[in-house]
């Protein structure tokens, strides 16, 4: 098993949890994450300023089909966010192939979205479908509810399965602690453990009971003390939310992480 912690992050990134529940992010922290963000560029090389073009682009289409959510929007929301994902391609065309049954279960996950209620059913229910586990439910989630939403795929769960947090009293631990398992038999490159009913339920449980808090937490923070991002699409500055917390993360630790 992979040991849980396997980035070596920057001197310095850490975040302190204060006596209010609120977040202090080191100095280097917050200039890792404003870097990151700013330069966000997946896939690799498709140019910063054209990768978050498309994600503006996608975040306004799924947009106007949760308007008018019916089966048929449902199941072309999942197929956008399968493809922008980069899912493999026999779980794709899973998902382009869905059942009638399957279909109806999208819908009645992203009505679940909308409403905000029964979030953790919601993904549940849809992990269940062919094509479909937490990272890529979770980036559909991203996608369908962007202001509040955050996805979690290899890279966030390690960057912050290694993040130092420093609890009030001062005991020193990690943000998360997300299981993980080897991909192959070589040991060399790692992913999330969710392809069994133990570590599925251990991995969304602290998807939404830790990580998601901490990324409004850490969100939050950098609106605070006005570290805007600056976005390369549009060239303004924007606030933080949890899902641009994830971008980042996700840009550092697939630049600099380990397998």
């Amino acid at each position: 098993m992979p040991p849980p912690n396997d980035y070596i992050l920057p001197a310095g990134v850490k975040a302190q949890r204060l006596p209010d529940g609120s977040l202090s992010l080191s100095d280097a922290l917050v200039q890792l994450l404003f870097g990151a963000r700013c330069a966000y560029d997946w896939p690799a090389g498709t140019g910063a300023a054209e990768s978050q073009q498309a994600i503006l682009n996608l975040e306004t289409e799924i947009a106007r089909r949760m308007q008018g959510l019916d089966e048929e929007n449902a199941h072309h929301i999942v197929t956008l966010a399968s493809e922008w994902a980069g899912n493999n391609v026999r779980s794709h065309n899973a998902i382009v192939q869905a059942t009638a049954d399957a279909r109806v279960e999208m819908l009645n996950s992203l009505r679940l979205f909308k409403s905000l209620d029964g979030l953790a059913n919601a993904i549940n229910g849809l992990c269940g479908l062919s094509g479909i586990r937490l990272v890529i439910a979770s980036k559909i989630f991203r996608f369908c509810c962007p202001a509040v939403g955050a996805a979690v795929d290899r890279h966030t769960s390690y960057f912050f399965n290694s993040l130092e947090l420093i609890s009030p009293e001062g005991h020193r631990g990690r943000a998360t602690n997300f299981r993980r398992e080897w991909s192959n038999g070589l040991n060399s490159a790692s992913r999330l453990a969710v392809y069994t009913d133990t570590g599925h339920t251990r991995n969304l449980n602290e998807f939404f009971y830790v990580y998601l808090p901490l990324l409004h937490s850490i969100a939050k923070s950098l609106n605070s003390i006005s570290a805007l991002y600056r976005c390369a699409a549009t060239g303004g500055q924007r606030n933080w939310r949890p899902t641009d917390v994830d971008m980042a993360a996700y840009y550092w630790g697939a630049g600099n992480g380990a397998t």
